[in-house]
């Protein structure tokens, strides 16, 4: 009595519908129909829940269709969109969302099973706010951490090499006073000015054409010619200057070499074991440097020199002295320690010796390896060797850098300059270049003075303007390199990098007083010094008189006649440069944070932060694999069942045998008698503005109502089967 009752119902709410849809839209209600008696056709040979699940089906697509077309219709009226399309994009969405939520419940990343299982909003949000607050930190974190990487920085942890093989360094030797007496005499007899003259008369006439003009560029440009390199760049060529300096050989006098061949120490001379290269500075002349053959600089020990100043004693005025320069003022000589072949830094890093004293200096040989950028400044694109003093050279940063700038002065100003290393066999004259300065008699000071005393002759008149003249074309060049100069002070240049690998040298220094008197009567005496002829001069004469004295057995009259004499402490030096060791400290650029380092520690940071760690990228990676297997799985099978109705909309249906397969048909039956209704329904929406919403929520009551007839109709259909069977039975 009560499915009566409930059938009753359930028609009155039908019918109502059905009023409501005709009234709405008519096609909607045909549509309806037709899909009703197609199902009660079937009905007979479906089961009830594949029934159920292809009516609904069915039902879904016809309301997902209105809606869709029902939004298309308002964009783009011409163009409406497939209704599997959209089916099958909303199916990808939820298999997505649905592998992310079983990825956050069992994830091990924290925070993320707690905001999925939380039980209400606030215990969620409360998940929600400290996990997002774990995040912030992290990535603040990595903010900084990431920033320290992008320094670059690099620490140099020193490391000691016990026994190691390295190079002995080579040795530069400079007088500081550059003019020798034999110099001087060379000067007088080309009738020549003296270094101090030429600054002097350079300076006045400067004065007089710039300064008192308010030329101070002009000026400040020709100041720089106010030294000895002024006065060098002034003369002929390199023959003549390398004549004013000391010659190698009477400067040293002797120098020794230290080997071992195997555990035995050999000592030898210099020439035999080693080259000299003899170059001119623009600051102390003539100047030389001994290299050990390449074969022994791991063996070698030790090398002496003995230097020869041959001071000047006879002068009360110093002929090369400059007030600008504080090194033209000096006694003595200077030693420089560099690398094995290459170009010696003078003037930044040479040692002072003092005269009348035995300067030891002991080595530690550092090897050093640079970081190639962005950690150093190192490249291992540069020339093997650079060709300075018609000389070749192992290639180094300050080489690069002195050759650079030369360069660029000759080839900006047509001239080179004496400052820095060049070739004399090019074409080109030197900056300063002031012939008419260096003779005694042309562009003195005083016939200066004596034009501008207007007491002057036509000859003082040529000779003046013949030194104006000269004087002109001079601040030209000069203004030409100082610009260049500029452009290079405390200045990285580009093509000049770093060796990534090279030896550098320290010294540990020590000085003591030689040679001590009672020695100094037995070392002239030497036969070494006899053959020297060095020792003969009339400054010597009294020693020579002690060396008789104390042959006669006059002890007492040489120690008395020593004590009154110190010219061989003023004009000799030793130096003895020792390596104690074959130790070699390695220092190596190595990176603050590496990358290796940053991967590590941006590990921890994530680890405990968030807890996300490999596990948790393993866990990421099974959800894409899991998203992608579905995703394809479901585009195979809509493919297949697509296939399956074109081919039955074509007419390709055949007669079936099994039940399954009539089943199978008869789905495929309800698809195409549909089919029409779809596109009918679909063009009658598109053309007539209808309440699509209002249609959805009467399709909807209708397809809820036909489920229960449905339902109550099989519920009878099967009651009345199991009574007919209750009875077969009985009887």
């Amino acid at each position: 009595m009560s499915d009566t009752t409930d059938n009753n119902k359930n028609r009155n709410i039908e019918n109502s519908d059905k009023n409501n849809l005709h009234s709405i839209c008519p096609l909607c209600y045909i549509l309806i129909q037709e899909i009703r008696k197609c199902y009660e056709h079937i009905n007979e040979s479906l089961p009830m829940d594949h029934l159920n699940l292809n009516k609904n089906k069915t039902m879904n697509n016809i309301i997902d269709l209105i809606q869709v077309n029902k939004q298309n219709s308002r964009r783009s009226p011409s163009s409406p969109t497939s209704p599997s399309t959209s089916l099958k994009h909303d199916h990808i969405s939820v298999i997505i969302l649905d592998e992310l939520k079983r990825f956050c419940e069992n994830t091990t990343i924290r925070g993320l099973p707690r905001i999925v299982r939380a039980h209400n909003r606030y215990l969620r949000l409360l998940w929600l706010i400290l996990v997002f607050i774990l995040i912030l930190g992290c990535f603040i974190c990595m903010l900084f951490l990431t920033r320290q990487y992008l320094e670059y920085n690099v620490i140099h942890p020193p490391r000691v090499l016990r026994h190691t093989i390295s190079p002995f360094p080579s040795v530069t030797v400079c007088n500081f006073r550059p003019i020798s007496p034999d110099g001087l005499k060379y000067l007088q007899m080309k009738g020549w000015k003296t270094p101090r003259h030429f600054v002097l008369d350079l300076a006045t006439y400067a004065q007089y054409i710039f300064y008192n003009k308010h030329k101070i560029d002009e000026y400040n440009a020709a100041s720089a010619a106010f030294s000895l390199a002024g006065f060098l760049e002034s003369l002929p060529n390199n023959e003549e200057r390398r004549k004013l300096g000391y010659q190698h050989d009477k400067l040293i006098i002797k120098c020794q070499i230290t080997y071992l061949n195997g555990s035995k120490p050999v000592a030898a001379p210099c020439e035999r074991n080693g080259i000299w290269r003899k170059f001119i500075h623009a600051q102390y002349l003539n100047c030389a440097t001994f290299e050990p053959f390449s074969y022994l600089r791991s063996d070698t020990t030790n090398i002496e020199m003995y230097i020869y100043l041959d001071e000047m004693l006879n002068r009360a005025q110093c002929i090369d002295c400059f007030h600008g320069e504080v090194k033209s003022q000096l006694s003595g000589a200077l030693i420089t320690i560099h690398g094995a072949d290459t170009l010696p830094n003078i003037n930044d890093k040479s040692i002072n010796l003092k005269p009348g004293t035995l300067t030891e200096l002991r080595l530690s040989i550092i090897e050093n390896i640079q970081k190639m950028p962005p950690y150093g400044r190192c490249s291992i694109n540069h020339p093997i060797q650079l060709n300075l003093y018609d000389m070749l050279y192992n290639y180094s940063e300050y080489a690069c850098r002195e050759l650079t700038i030369q360069n660029d002065i000759i080839h900006y100003c047509n001239c080179y300059s004496i400052e820095y290393p060049y070739n004399e066999d090019t074409n080109y004259k030197p900056c300063t270049n002031l012939l008419q300065f260096i003779n005694i008699s042309n562009c003195n000071r005083n016939d200066l003075l004596k034009i501008n005393n207007h007491n002057t002759t036509n000859n003082h008149n040529n000779i003046s303007n013949i030194c104006i003249h000269e004087l002109n074309k001079f601040i030209t060049r000069m203004m030409c390199k100082r610009t260049i100069i500029e452009n290079y002070l405390h200045g990285e240049l580009p093509n000049c990098k770093i060796p990534c690998s090279f030896y550098s040298y320290e010294t540990e220094q020590s000085i003591s007083t030689w040679p001590t008197k009672s020695w100094q009567l037995t070392w002239l005496n030497s036969s070494y010094n006899k053959k020297l002829g060095l020792f003969n001069n009339t400054e010597f004469i009294l020693y020579h008189k002690a060396i008789e004295l104390l042959d006669l057995g006059n002890e007492l009259d040489a120690i008395n006649i020593l004590d009154k004499l110190n010219v061989l402490e003023r004009k000799l030096l030793a130096i003895l440069i020792n390596r104690p060791n074959f130790d070699v400290r390695k220092v190596e650029e190595k990176e603050v944070i590496s990358l290796t380092n940053l991967l590590s520690q941006t590990g921890g940071l994530f680890s405990i932060w968030i807890g996300l760690s490999i596990i948790s990228l393993g866990e990421l990676v099974e959800m894409f694999i899991r998203c992608y297997i579905r995703i394809k799985h479901t585009t195979t099978t809509t493919t297949t069942n697509n296939n399956n109705n074109n081919n039955n909309n074509n007419g390709s249906n055949n007669t079936l045998h099994h039940h399954q397969n009539d089943v199978i048909h008869q789905e495929q039956c309800l698809c195409k008698c549909n089919h029409l209704l779809y596109n009918i329904i679909l063009n009658h929406l598109h053309n007539n503005n209808n309440n699509t919403n209002e249609i959805i929520n009467t399709i909807n009551k209708m397809i809820i109502t036909n489920n229960s007839l449905l339902s109550m109709k099989s519920n009878d259909n099967n009651q009345e089967k199991i009574n007919i069977n209750e009875q077969l039975n009985i009887e």
